[in-house]
């Protein structure tokens, strides 16, 4: 960044999502929820319209897809309640397959998006706050952000347990910014989702929405998001990033 823009800018931090935003976890979970799904119905083969639902509410807490994958494909009488919750059955059961498997730390190396890493530790050099607000619970982002080597970078890191309302409301966006002491117009969200671009808006934040294979259908679905600062080709990230950086500058 120039000196012009450090000088000029409001924006003192950036906020960045997790899943599908630094690596490309949404994938990985699809997969390990088709194989969950697989099994509970005795397919014992990956079953593909997990990943289709998985597609669609992209974004989403573990609880709703979890929800939803028992509702749409009838799996109530293949769990057991864990605290009076058949949700929480099929996520503990997929975590485990997940983080033996799809999640495993060499795959997780594989999926990175490298574009948004550059752009968290270039943003860190330029003396600007950065932290990450997740749908993930705070361990398994911990487990994920431990791996791909740039939790040492981060300034905070905030998790779905942390807030009652989980994205598309704002709610761990603007805890994310109380924690850093930042007000909205002084942050930058960086996110892959409606959902999670939704909840970066309601925050009254600036944002910034890069697309990928799993999200990009999702993204072009929704017309009520501002083309200017969607990204799908990577390599104008920086070029959008510096225009929404000016576009907050003191005049």
């Amino acid at each position: 960044m120039s000196d012009q823009i450090e000088t000029d800018s409001r924006i003192s931090a950036f906020i960045f999502d997790l899943d599908g935003t630094l690596v490309e976890t949404e994938r990985l979970k699809a997969k390990s929820y088709a194989t969950i799904l697989g099994r509970l119905t005795g397919a014992n083969t990956p079953d593909h319209r997990a990943i289709e639902l998985y597609e669609r509410i992209v974004g989403s807490t573990d609880e709703m897809v979890s929800r939803r994958m028992i509702d749409e494909f009838g799996l109530t009488d293949s769990l057991e309640p864990i605290d009076g919750e058949l949700w929480k059955h099929l996520h503990q059961i997929r975590m485990d397959e997940y983080r033996a498997t799809d999640g495993a730390t060499d795959q997780l190396l594989e999926n990175v998006y490298q574009h948004n890493i550059d752009l968290l530790r270039e943003q860190k050099r330029d003396g600007r706050t950065v932290s990450v607000a997740t749908s993930s619970f705070s361990d398994e982002a911990k487990r994920v952000l431990d791996a791909l080597g740039v939790r040492v970078l981060l300034d905070d890191i905030v998790g779905r347990e942390m807030v009652e309302n989980p994205k598309p409301d704002p709610d761990i966006y603007l805890l994310a910014m109380e924690r850093l002491g930042v007000a909205p117009e002084e942050v930058v969200i960086i996110e892959d989702s409606p959902i999670g671009t939704k909840a970066a808006m309601a925050s009254g934040a600036s944002w910034i929405c890069v697309s990928t294979p799993f999200s990009r259908a999702a993204i072009e679905a929704s017309s009520w998001l501002d083309p200017q600062w969607v990204v799908h080709n990577t390599a104008k990230l920086n070029e959008t990033v510096s225009r929404r950086i000016n576009s907050t500058s003191n005049v």
